[in-house]
């Protein structure tokens, strides 16, 4: 269970104040930096642009000045299992730029509100937003392509695109109705999705299609012509063929069983 100390959302310190902790806090410090920085790590100084982020480990040297104004978010924390580093990967005691700080700083909101207003539950509460904090923290620093040159609006186009297509499975996608949901082009839309998602929507679209008629025949018990239609298979041999390779026998034996 994670456990808060002292935090704060976009706090401003007077213009180019100065932390410096040489021991560290004794506990965790995860920072959002709004303005740029100078960061001391292991005897460097870093220069820092707006929207950095840095998590401390504890013993961890805390040395960190403004260029200028001072405005930042941070929560200092403890947690009863440190697995939670390898859990989420998550980098610590180095500066990393994740693509959309503003969405990471609204949970920074959330956790300073449960801390000042300590409502019923509100360790409970505060416990869940740590980890959702670092699960979006960790999603959008390991899914955003790296080394590449890319927009992150690029990014977040697709990424609607896919979910767009992926919860709607049972309409009739082809590739230029797919690629229009991007306004790009159907070999530039396939070859930035393969870069993004590590598959081709064609073969994810299957996966879902799949994956609802399993469901379709086991629980909902519909006749396997029936349950191939609502998963969005136009075609029922095309259908029984497919599900037999994946799945090692045919849907009405998967429905019987």
């Amino acid at each position: 269970m994670f456990h808060t100390g002292y935090c704060d959302y976009n706090r401003f310190n007077p213009d180019c104040d100065k932390i410096n902790r040489p021991e560290g806090s004794g506990d965790y410090l995860f920072l959002y930096f709004m303005t740029p920085m100078k960061v001391q790590i292991g005897g460097r100084t870093h220069m820092t642009k707006e929207g950095a982020f840095l998590l401390y480990t504890p013993g961890e040297a805390q040395i960190y000045q403004a260029v200028g104004r001072f405005k930042n978010s941070f929560v200092h924390f403890t947690c009863d299992d440190d697995g939670f580093l390898a859990a989420y990967d998550l980098p610590v005691n180095r500066i990393v730029y994740p693509p959309y700080p503003d969405t990471i700083n609204a949970l920074f909101k959330s956790i300073y509100v449960e801390s000042v207003t300590k409502q019923d539950y509100y360790q409970e509460q505060t416990d869940k937003l740590m980890h959702q904090l670092f699960i979006l923290f960790s999603r959008q620093l390991h899914t955003f392509p790296k080394g590449r040159d890319i927009q992150a609006d690029l990014f977040e186009q697709f990424k609607k695109a896919r979910i767009e297509i992926l919860t709607h499975i049972d309409r009739k996608w082809d590739a230029d109705s797919m690629a229009a949901l991007t306004n790009l082009g159907t070999s530039q839309f396939y070859n930035y999705y393969k870069l993004f998602f590590n598959r081709s929507p064609k073969s994810e679209l299957l996966d879902a299609r799949l994956e609802r008629s399993k469901y379709l025949l086991r629980v909902e018990k519909m006749p396997v012509g029936q349950a191939a239609l609502q998963a969005g298979f136009d075609s029922l041999p095309h259908f029984t063929r497919y599900f037999k390779k994946m799945c090692g026998m045919t849907p009405s034996e998967y429905g019987r069983s």
